[in-house]
């Protein structure tokens, strides 16, 4: 099985709100503009053999909001415990979903533009693939090194 644990700010939402060719989500008077190309590969990536996990410390209630914007379903939202120590913590999240997750034909594919600050120096576990983003927001090559993995 194919996972994919998923950033929101920057990696799917870069900070410029409102630009063209972009999905604008609102929830609670926080917007958040996702690129057409990313919204339209979440769609389309959800129906494949690919299981979808939040990786971020928004609130469920936007990943949620995000989903029904755009018109896909994830499999929940990874939790990080210790926001004083938020890369650790979120960090201790992934690594413990890809041990969870070591069968021999699963693959956990990170995608966050926090990557490299995250996992600096850290032995990750041999199931782990890492996305940086090439643009801070994931691009259409991005995507498709995602879907060739």
């Amino acid at each position: 099985m194919k996972y994919l644990l998923l950033d929101i700010d920057d990696t799917i939402a870069p900070l410029k709100i409102g630009e063209t060719n972009t999905v604008t989500v609102d929830r609670m008077s926080i917007e958040i503009s996702i690129p057409i190309h990313v919204a339209e590969w979440l769609k389309r990536t959800s129906k494949k053999q690919i299981k979808i996990f939040w990786c971020t410390d928004r609130s469920p209630i936007m990943g949620s909001t995000i989903e029904k914007a755009i018109g896909f379903k994830t499999e929940g939202q990874l939790q990080f415990f210790n926001k004083k120590a938020y890369n650790w913590s979120k960090l201790y999240s992934i690594i413990e979903f890809c041990i969870e997750h070591e069968d021999e034909d699963d693959l956990v594919i990170l995608a966050d533009n926090h990557v490299e600050r995250m996992t600096k120096g850290v032995e990750l576990p041999n199931n782990l693939e890492l996305v940086l983003p090439s643009d801070a927001t994931l691009t259409i090559e991005d995507l498709k090194l995602i879907d060739g993995l």
